[in-house]
């Protein structure tokens, strides 16, 4: 999140830690690691939590997106990133995720 523009980005511990995984002063983060298809679980989630909080849901994952995830975090606002180990390379795999990644974070 720092990278993308959110300067005041920090890994979340404690309590936070089961809300997120990092969070900023207007952005609210997720990592999954996991290396199958994001489902719309995870996606549903984090706009239910962000959407309470006020903040942009940002998810960072290493694997594909199931279509109809895709679809939902349209839809809802979700920003999917897609980052790759190998080169530190992000792509965005939604709507909000391509536009971050063309224009960074607001500030």
């Amino acid at each position: 999140m720092i990278y993308l523009g959110a300067a005041d980005s920090v890994v979340a511990a404690g309590a936070a830690r089961n809300s997120c995984d990092l969070y900023s002063s207007r952005y609210l983060g997720w990592v999954d690691n996991g290396r199958g298809n994001l489902d719309v679980d995870a996606v549903e989630k984090a706009a239910a939590l962000a959407d309470a909080d006020g903040r942009q849901p940002l998810i960072f994952l290493r694997g594909g997106v199931r279509p109809v995830a895709q679809e939902r975090a349209d839809v809802l606002g979700v920003a999917l990133l897609n980052y790759r180990e190998r080169d530190r390379a992000l792509d965005g795999r939604s709507r909000i995720g391509r536009e971050i990644i063309a224009n960074g974070l607001a500030k």
